[in-house]
């Protein structure tokens, strides 16, 4: 699951900036850390939790069973007159802010096999072998980030004996950095996107929102744009610290006033892509880059540098 992809699941659950900070710290995790979060552990609690969260699970909603059924109607014709489709159009963005692309099990994965990967080591045969101290930080990590993002499913006495050890242990971990890391001059934009998204006000909020509607009639090649802006990320080895940024981008989303039908609607699309940009900028090809940055600049022109002053 791309930090993208993930993202736009979060900005549309009530507490996915809560998810994205849990996230935030398992990217940033030292060992020393794991073993903060590991003596936290709490087995027997958490096998009960699980036994729970599995029944409640197959009861939350998957966007990609409501699509195949709008997919299906659109096939059959059933939504072609002038009064369904415009219905139609609202009840998908309603479902897409009350459904996921992910879920927990895919949650779980991405903790302890994507973003703790540097914690197992291969054994004779391929078999991966990892510490105990590395395998019950991961479960306090993935524990807390399931628990917030099945938040709107889960009944708060289950939320919370998931997120507990995790509470504990966060307060004796290091501070989240504001800023992703790893970033050069070339990627200095990243930064001032995060930024500028945090701190935007209605007029902004209505700039991004119309820059949006535009995309939406361009789909095509904005997503042709984010796959080279995908592959640049993989192949310049900046994975982690583009999820990173994605996960940055998921609080400053909600600290900048938007909501679960902005990112419905196309809002997180702009900024997933012109952030995916920018940590790639030095080496995204200039079309791609025009494109993904396109939207942004559209709601935020840039500022010209200041003419020399004159002796």
């Amino acid at each position: 699951m791309s930090s993208p992809v993930l993202g736009f699941d979060l900005v549309r659950l009530p507490c996915g900036d809560a998810v994205a900070g849990v996230l935030l710290h398992a990217l940033a995790c030292s060992p020393r850390d794991l073993e903060v979060l590991a003596a936290r552990h709490d087995g027997p609690a958490r096998e009960r939790a699980w036994d729970r969260v599995r029944e409640i699970t197959e009861t939350v909603p998957r966007m990609d069973e409501v699509l195949s059924q709008v997919a299906n109607g659109l096939v059959e014709g059933d939504f072609d007159d002038a009064v369904t489709g415009p219905r139609v159009e609202s009840g998908v963005v309603r479902v897409l802010q009350a459904s996921t692309v992910a879920d927990a099990d895919a949650l779980v994965r991405l903790v302890h096999h994507d973003i703790l990967d540097w914690t197992w080591t291969q054994h004779d045969g391929g078999v991966g072998l990892r510490t105990e101290v590395a395998s019950h930080a991961g479960e306090v990590l993935a524990d807390a980030a399931v628990s917030a993002y099945l938040g709107q499913w889960l009944p708060a006495d289950l939320r919370r004996t998931l997120v507990a050890p995790y509470l504990t242990a966060v307060k004796d971990l290091p501070p989240l950095s504001r800023r992703p890391s790893a970033l050069g001059h070339a990627q200095a934009g990243a930064v001032e996107l995060l930024e500028r998204l945090a701190a935007m006000d209605a007029e902004d909020r209505a700039c991004l929102r119309a820059a949006a509607q535009a995309v939406r009639a361009s789909g095509g090649e904005w997503a042709s744009a984010v796959h080279d802006a995908s592959w640049a990320v993989h192949l310049s080895d900046r994975v982690r610290t583009a999820a990173e940024a994605q996960m940055l981008a998921v609080r400053a989303f909600r600290a900048g006033g938007l909501d679960a039908g902005d990112g419905a609607s196309g809002v997180w699309n702009v900024v997933s892509g012109a952030l995916h940009a920018e940590v790639v900028a030095d080496l995204l090809g200039g079309e791609s880059r025009e494109r993904l940055m396109r939207p942004w600049e559209a709601a935020f022109p840039p500022v010209p540098p200041a003419p020399p002053q004159l002796g």
